[in-house]
């Protein structure tokens, strides 16, 4: 152990941290102010500063935080060049696909100061991939889960009275919620599946159907981390295979099942139009679906699921730690601060996520919408992405390799899981 992580861990000793409950004494110790700190992350900027301004009296001595929202597709180029210039920040709200990609700039708690039982017993299950064997790369702070969205009035027009709940189902439904001319022009959609350009959340639907046959896409072994994709299941299948045989089936003009095609606009823009009669999108997009169509009479739903485990696709933000920082102790009791139960309870009535722990998903809200979230956020899941924009084309490459019949559905997952072990060999 280096120098410093012996001074930190002293420092936490000496402090008694260990957990909300600690923190909650911690907080009445005295009204001096903790130390500012900085966090970044690419959750709304408003949202999350109007949420800290609110703590900050009552949690002053704990969490002295101002937040820096950043553009998505900046964010991870400007913290290494942050970092680079001495000027990155104490803190970030890491998403779940940048774990590997930059593990090497966070400080990894102890499982001697936050352990191991403690975060399983506290978060849910998708806040593991935060755990690895040396200790926590981040505390889970927020989570959006992938849900269905269905046009209520397409299905009621076909004589369907709830949408389905098992991928079997889907099938039988094609005949019923898919219209066509007499010259096979799709004018109403089921499903937009088998393409991955007009697909809002394509490779996050891959992933999950991938995960919900048996495979977690990428695990540790002794020789670090490898892809699954191409492994089989204890059915002897192999899972990817069957999820991108099942996706790319309603892209096949010769099969009944036939539903979508890549000269259709994108998929949410075809469900608020009307004219898509399932859209698989996240959490957070309800609002944006109300406001953008007000007359839009939808509902939504859990996502539906295989034989096996319950699941959904979940986007996780965990706060995490820069080694670089000078206030690591002071940033590591506000973490703790921030993702306790009281303060994840302020943090839900001002952002409207669902919660991330599990002590508040016992009980079912009232309101239809949220209570489908809740549960769908105790069961979201997803994967160690190497490297998200170049999965994002491996996944693109998987897809369109099988519809335009340059690669068999065996051979396209073949070279998927070659291009997801050489990312995770180069960036590990």
């Amino acid at each position: 152990m280096s120098r410093f992580q012996l001074i930190f861990s002293a420092i936490l000793v000496v402090l008694g941290v260990a957990g909300a409950v600690l923190f909650a004494v911690a907080r009445n110790q005295g009204s001096q102010s903790a130390p500012a700190l900085t966090m970044w992350g690419t959750l709304d900027g408003r949202q999350v500063s109007d949420f800290l301004a609110k703590i900050s009296v009552d949690y002053r001595d704990t969490v002295n935080v101002s937040y820096v929202g950043k553009d998505p597709a900046t964010f991870e180029s400007d913290l290494i060049s942050a970092l680079a210039r001495g000027q990155g920040p104490d803190m970030v709200l890491l998403p779940q696909d940048l774990i590997l990609k930059q593990l090497d700039k966070f400080y990894i708690i102890p499982y001697e100061n936050y352990s191991q039982r403690l975060f399983k017993d506290s978060f849910i299950q998708e806040g593991e991939l935060y755990m690895m064997s040396s200790g926590i790369v981040g505390l889970p702070f927020s989570v959006d889960p992938l849900v269905m969205y269905w046009n209520r009035d397409i299905f009621t027009n076909a004589g369907l009275a709830t949408p389905p709940i098992a991928w079997t189902e889907f099938f039988g439904l094609v005949p019923k919620l898919t219209k066509k001319d007499q010259n096979g022009n799709i004018s109403q959609s089921m499903v937009a599946f088998g393409e991955v350009r007009n697909v809002s959340s394509a490779k996050d639907i891959i992933a999950l159907l991938t995960m919900q046959a048996g495979s977690p896409i990428v695990t540790f072994t002794n020789d670090g981390f490898k892809s699954n994709l191409a492994d089989r299941g204890l059915s002897g299948l192999v899972p990817a295979e069957s999820a991108v045989s099942f996706f790319t089936e309603f892209s096949n003009p010769v099969k009944a099942s036939y539903s979508w095609n890549r000269a259709f606009s994108l998929d949410r823009t075809m469900f608020l139009a009307g004219r898509l009669a399932l859209y698989f999108g996240y959490a957070s997009e309800l609002s944006g679906l109300r406001g953008a169509n007000p007359n839009l009479n939808f509902d939504v739903a859990v996502m539906p699921q295989a034989e096996g485990n319950r699941m959904t696709f979940g986007r996780m933000n965990a706060i995490a730690l820069l080694k670089t920082s000078p206030n690591v102790g002071p940033a590591y009791i506000a973490a703790v601060t921030l993702t306790s139960a009281p303060l994840q309870t302020e943090w839900l009535t001002n952002s409207g996520f669902p919660p991330v722990r599990r002590d508040m998903l016992r009980t079912l809200p009232s309101d239809a919408f949220q209570s489908v979230i809740y549960q769908s956020a105790l069961i979201s899941r997803a994967w160690l992405d190497p490297y998200r924009e170049a999965t994002l084309g491996t996944f693109m490459r998987l897809i369109e390799d099988v519809t335009s019949g340059v690669s068999r559905v065996s051979e396209s997952v073949n070279e998927a899981n070659l291009e997801l072990d050489n990312l995770l060999r180069g960036n590990i």
